[in-house]
């Protein structure tokens, strides 16, 4: 090395160790500076990186500005370095830093900068994070003609950010295409493949990744597919889950674990959710988040908030927005007024915490207040909080309290209010105040509401349009559903099922059986579409379609009719006089229906009505066999016993009752008055 490469060398890394260094970094800067050094790709890259550590992106972006438009000076002997990895250095800032359309605009300057692999990986990651899809792909396409398309790095960016896009058909080229792949890129494609629901390939792929490629999977692997299983699974497919992680041995990880917790909630499954979040040796804020909101989202709010005061007095775990969000919640199902407000003197109105004015905390608060009936605590909130005050999400949150209250005029009212101060109704306003109006019901008020509809152009919304449906039906004007039906351009399952409904609830059955049979040439029926119909069926006496469409049900579309379709069908046969086919309609459909007391009972009523007497004694032997300690059921077995002349048949019953306990003397006949 000459002296002059050497003397340049030293100098370079003297001023390196300084600017990488814990002391003031505005002095090796200015060395730089003097020395001619500052644009060279090297150093201007550390300087970058070190103003971005310190979390002064601004300085770092002059820095950059400063040496990107300057030519690298050094002496001849000396070749001048590429300024890739200045470049690289602004892209990883800006991604670090939470900047990715920043990121994407620096990748867009670098001009005849040659980009290397890192820099193609960080502009992929970027075009993902910032949404710059159709960008992406153009970087892809660069990438690729630089011979970039099969290395590790930027193919598995390619595959995050085409899942991203919901293209994970480009992904899986992208992934079938590489000549090697880790764990990370089978993460991504599987994470993608789950995201997106489709979780037969996930597993397919995650069997795969050891028998193909020798690959283990990872804790972001196990994340993925039990986060794909708790958003589009069936509720058999959590136990699967759960093994694989044991099998894999996950069970003591944390992000697993909170990912299984997820999954139990999704499902309803509180036993489960409660055994997992005992068993977890480490929790986290996140964990206790999901617990609290898992019990509130399943109808236990009273232990959601008995478990967020033990977290309190037995825990380090610091409040979060998420916990907090899910406490308020649960206040408000409650109607805890006091509890909610403790909440916000602690957690909200003490300038130490930062939810003080935190939108979604001000207008979980909101919603609280107004749904418990604290009406002056709701408004107050709104107008004195300025971040909430122009919001339409917080006006939309008083409007729904307010009418889960009772008080749908005052929510009317808000609709009105917040135009008036300059706040535009959206969507969501709507679909919360229209089925609010068909409670009351007012004709006049959901034609105002109509109006301001049209007038602000959301009635080419087709969930506004087909909550209109509904809310006229229910305020009894057919020719006004009609109407808002009949300008819906793309008409959907529930657009034709609450049209079916209205012409249900005006008694017009065989209108309801001709639409379903010109519904089906546009779209296909589903549970409530059937339901509509066999409701109607049932109030207008049309047995035979009611068959055919239970039969159509199952042979066709491919549903399992639920308690509520074969309930329809036997109170259709029953006023029919259809007993014995009602009968075997119960007992030999499936199990779930053979064991209800609620299809027995109705058959049970048709027999004492109808007089049949040998399906009534059927009828009550088998609610008798539901439910022995019910002294009703064995009232009316004994009575139809003695309709039939069985008088000692209905001692020894009364006997057996009066053993058990069962005092018969109170009880009422279903023969008394006949």
């Amino acid at each position: 090395m000459s002296p002059v490469a050497y003397r340049y060398q030293a100098l370079k890394e003297a001023l390196a160790a300084a600017i990488s260094g814990r002391g003031d970094l505005r002095r090796p800067h200015a060395l730089a500076v003097v020395s001619g050094l500052a644009s060279n790709g090297y150093l201007a890259s550390l300087l970058v990186s070190r103003y971005f550590r310190l979390g002064d992106a601004g300085a770092a972006r002059k820095g950059f500005d400063a040496a990107a438009r300057l030519p690298s000076t050094c002496s001849a002997a000396v070749a001048p370095p590429p300024k890739t990895l200045l470049y690289n250095a602004m892209l990883r800032g800006y991604l670090a830093h939470g900047l990715p359309r920043m990121a994407v605009g620096v990748f867009a300057e670098m001009g005849a900068c040659p980009p290397d692999r890192h820099t193609y990986h960080l502009a992929v990651e970027a075009c993902a994070r910032a949404s710059e899809f159709e960008v992406g792909r153009r970087v892809g396409a660069d990438a690729a003609a630089k011979g970039f398309a099969s290395d590790l790095l930027v193919a598995t960016a390619l595959i995050g950010m085409h899942a991203e896009d919901g293209d994970i058909g480009a992904a899986r080229v992208v992934f079938d295409e590489m000549p090697r792949r880790d764990a990370v890129a089978w993460n991504a494609v599987i994470a993608g493949y789950a995201r997106g629901g489709n979780l037969s390939e996930a597993v397919e792929l995650f069997i795969r990744m050891r028998s193909v490629d020798g690959v283990l999977p990872t804790e972001a692997t196990l994340v993925s597919l039990v986060s794909g299983y708790a958003s589009f699974g069936s509720s058999k497919g959590h136990g699967m889950m759960h093994a694989i992680v044991i099998k894999y041995g996950f069970q003591l990880n944390l992000f697993v674990c909170n990912a299984l917790l997820d999954l139990y909630v999704a499902f309803g499954c509180l036993r489960e959710s409660v055994m997992l979040f005992r068993q977890m040796a480490v929790k986290d804020s996140v964990t206790w988040s999901a617990m609290i909101g898992g019990l509130v989202r399943n109808g236990r709010p009273d232990s959601a908030l008995k478990l967020f005061h033990w977290m309190l007095s037995n825990s380090t775990i610091l409040v979060t927005r998420s916990i907090l969000l899910n406490v308020i919640m649960a206040c408000a199902d409650l109607g805890e007024w006091r509890e909610g407000r403790w909440v916000e003197e602690r957690y909200v109105c003490c300038n130490s915490f930062e939810f003080k004015k935190d939108p979604s905390v001000v207008t979980a608060l909101i919603y609280m207040y107004a749904k418990c009936g604290i009406l002056d605590s709701s408004i107050s909130l709104i107008y004195r909080v300025g971040e909430v005050r122009d919001d339409v999400i917080a006006w939309n949150a008083m409007i729904k309290g307010f009418g889960e209250f009772g008080l749908v005029e005052k929510a009317v009212g808000f609709v009105v209010e917040m135009q008036k101060i300059g706040v535009d109704p959206d969507a969501i306003t709507y679909l919360e105040i229209i089925p609010m109006i068909s409670s009351i019901p007012s004709l006049k008020t959901g034609m105002e509401m109509h109006a301001q509809i049209v007038r602000r152009g959301f009635l080419n919304e087709r969930a506004i349009a087909n909550s209109l449906i509904s809310m006229y039906g229910r305020c009894g004007s057919l020719k006004h559903s009609i109407e808002v039906f009949s300008m819906i351009a793309d008409k959907d399952v529930i657009s034709w099922t609450s049209m079916m409904q209205v012409y249900a609830w005006n008694g017009h059955g065989n209108e309801v059986v001709k639409l379903y049979e010109m519904m089906k040439a546009e779209t296909e029926p589903n549970h409530y579409t059937f339901l509509a119909v066999l409701s109607a069926c049932k109030n207008t006496g049309l047995v035979d379609e009611g068959m055919n469409l239970i039969k159509c049900m199952q042979e066709q579309c491919g549903l399992k009719p639920a308690i509520e379709h074969i309930s329809c069908i036997v109170d259709i046969l029953c006023r029919a006089g259809r007993l014995t086919d009602a009968y075997h309609l119960i007992k030999y459909n499936s199990s779930e229906h053979i064991n209800n007391e609620i299809l027995w009972g109705t058959l049970l009523s048709a027999s004492h009505s109808c007089g049949d007497l040998v399906i009534g004694e059927a009828a009550a032997k088998h609610l008798l066999s539901l439910d022995p300690e019910n002294r009703v059921n064995s009232k009316m077995l004994a009575d139809i016993y003695v309709l039939l002349g069985r008088r000692d048949d209905a001692d020894h019953l009364l006997r057996v009752s009066m053993s058990r306990g069962l005092d018969l003397r109170p009880g009422c006949s279903w023969t008394e008055g006949v």
